[in-house]
């Protein structure tokens, strides 16, 4: 487990607050950002027996599928189906892009990131998922410490032209 499950209850519980979703969603969040991912995915199933198609419980269920038991293919198939019932939810995103971090794909990671943030920049699934993309991506001088002062100033420069220029090629479209 990279970073998901790495969560105080207080932290976990922050996060839930904020997210719109139904209580019963974000129980079953607060116990997968606690890092309980069998009781987080056992209240997943519960809410997916009720209704199989609720997009939310879906890429939940695909992060634990791929926390619990590294079944990527499953994972994707699952988020992907959520993002197919609800294409405007940034959830199945979200899913998506823990998965493919997980996986160690960075480019798909941080573009369904982006694609989840531009649904709902507001989510704090989000913003926990670029903290846990920036732990994962390599500095920009890789012979320097990931905190030295060059790196950081690197880092920062490379995260505004990314976004100035995914704000451009946006415009022209």
């Amino acid at each position: 487990m990279i970073g998901i499950s790495r969560l105080s209850a207080e932290e976990s519980r922050s996060i839930c607050k904020k997210m719109d979703s139904s209580p019963s969603i974000r129980m079953a969040y607060g116990l997968l950002f606690e890092g309980d991912i069998p009781s987080a995915k056992v209240r997943f199933q519960r809410i997916l027996d009720e209704n199989k198609h609720d997009p939310d419980a879906l890429a939940g269920m695909a992060i634990c599928v791929v926390e619990d038991s590294g079944r990527f293919v499953s994972a994707t198939k699952l988020a992907m189906l959520s993002v197919k019932l609800a294409p405007r939810s940034p959830a199945g995103y979200y899913a998506l892009a823990y998965i493919h971090l997980l996986g160690s794909k960075l480019e798909p990671a941080y573009r369904y990131l982006m694609k989840a943030h531009d649904l709902a920049p507001a989510d704090p699934r989000v913003n926990l998922g670029m903290s846990q993309l920036e732990i994962q991506r390599p500095p920009v001088i890789s012979d320097l410490p990931r905190e030295h002062f060059l790196n950081k100033a690197l880092g920062k420069s490379r995260s505004l032209l990314r976004t100035s220029f995914k704000k451009m090629v946006s415009a022209s479209s």
